[in-house]
């Protein structure tokens, strides 16, 4: 079982993954542990990878109906045959499709939850990977956050939520862009590799504002998430995440 998996679950998740490619690291389990579905019946991960959200999700929550969207050919085959694995087909679909050209009625109508792990490099800065699976991976290449916004404003329903991860250093720019597609912050939550040092991600989930017209709510800044008690254990609370159900 992955390292970064194995404080969670009480089963085993059977996940493979492409050798040489792009493989998955902590930050899908980060954002899994953050998402509280509550009544929610169908949810969008966005480039989906080899379905590890997905399955994170369908585990905690067997009632949900989850579409994973990955562009990828390669990683697209691992994520059916991961929810194959797991037996979690009647639960998953996996579309091989760029998330642009993704319309309501390939889903069956808007989803209640977005979640993305996407890409976070912007696409004319950084050494591009020479390994063109893990570029588009990692490379505003094929999808950047003004499109995934953009793609969640017209797939998600009137009260939707989209939950993202994404460096810390580039909180403003998802704040900006979330402004123009008329999105606002319910929560957001920085994480920590270890204490005294710089945060390394933040965690975001953004509503649409006819949702926060309708309520009462604003926005929540969780307090800090350290990865690391110590140099080789995971803290309590990144061990506790999964037992918030």
């Amino acid at each position: 079982m992955n390292k970064f998996l194995r404080p969670f679950l009480d089963h085993e998740i059977k996940v493979s993954q492409p050798e040489n490619g792009y493989r998955f690291s902590m930050d899908p389990f980060l954002l899994a542990g953050h998402i509280q579905p509550n009544g929610v019946e169908k949810i969008i991960d966005i480039g989906c990878g080899c379905a590890i959200i997905p399955l994170i999700l369908a585990f905690r929550w067997p009632d949900l109906n989850i579409i994973g969207v990955e562009i990828q050919k390669e990683l697209s085959w691992f994520a059916r045959q991961n929810i194959s694995a797991n037996r979690l087909v009647s639960t998953i679909q996996v579309l091989h499709e760029n998330i642009k050209d993704i319309k309501l009625s390939d889903i069956n109508g808007p989803a209640d939850i977005i979640v993305s792990n996407p890409p976070y490099i912007k696409k004319d800065s950084g050494r591009l990977n020479p390994n063109y699976q893990k570029a588009i991976a990692r490379h505003e290449l094929t999808l950047d956050i003004d499109m995934l916004f953009n793609c969640s404003n017209r797939l998600l329903n009137k009260k939707g939520k989209l939950y993202i991860i994404f460096p810390a250093e580039r909180l403003s720019d998802l704040l900006h862009i979330m402004e123009q597609y008329q999105f606002s912050p319910e929560f957001i939550r920085y994480i920590y590799i270890k204490k005294n040092c710089l945060p390394k991600r933040v965690i975001l989930c953004a509503m649409k504002n006819y949702a926060v017209k309708n309520s009462d709510k604003s926005c929540v800044v969780h307090p800090p998430l350290f990865i690391y008690a110590s140099e080789n254990e995971f803290s309590d609370e990144y061990a506790s995440l999964f037992n918030r159900v």
